[in-house]
């Protein structure tokens, strides 16, 4: 390809993913661990939760309330926490290596104006959208937008 050889290889020394409980999100966090273990690279996982979700409890009832609200950031730190500790028990990553972060926000502007230039990522790792067409039309997708606006590469994944 364009007499690109292992030596000319990108070196990722950041790298950004994307997680939840998503099958998609579980291939690009594959992808992203392999990558950080190619490029002994720092390993950035992040989990956005969507306040446009939170607004309403299922069938769009009552507005969630402040216990709620903790008691999905504390679900979704332990998620977190017990990736890591999985990433560097089974995957043999470096606790050095492994970073976990859970922010509230928009996940698309969350990754691209406010995560990714404050860390300094150099790739980001993203799961394919498994939104049906009418929610992709609505909503847009993170995965549709990310590459378009995104200052450092990025890998969309499929599951």
């Amino acid at each position: 390809m364009f007499g690109v050889n292992d030596d000319m290889a990108l070196n990722y020394q950041r790298i950004l993913v994307a997680v939840n409980k998503s099958a998609g999100a579980d291939s690009a966090l594959e992808k992203a661990v392999a990558t950080a273990k190619r490029n002994h690279a720092r390993l950035d996982l992040l989990r956005v939760i969507d306040v446009n979700s939170l607004q309403f409890k299922a069938g769009g009832q009552a507005m969630i309330n402040g216990q709620q609200i903790y008691e999905i950031e504390q679900s979704n730190e332990e998620f977190l926490f017990q990736l890591q500790d999985r990433l560097i028990d089974e995957e043999g990553l470096d606790p050095k290596q492994v970073f976990v972060h859970l922010r509230f926000g928009n996940p698309k502007t969350v990754i691209l104006d406010d995560f990714q230039p404050e860390y300094h990522n150099d790739l980001l790792v993203l799961g394919g959208t498994e939104m049906n067409l009418f929610k992709r039309m609505m909503a847009g997708s993170v995965s549709s937008y990310v590459p378009r606006a995104a200052q450092c590469d990025v890998l969309i994944t499929k599951k």
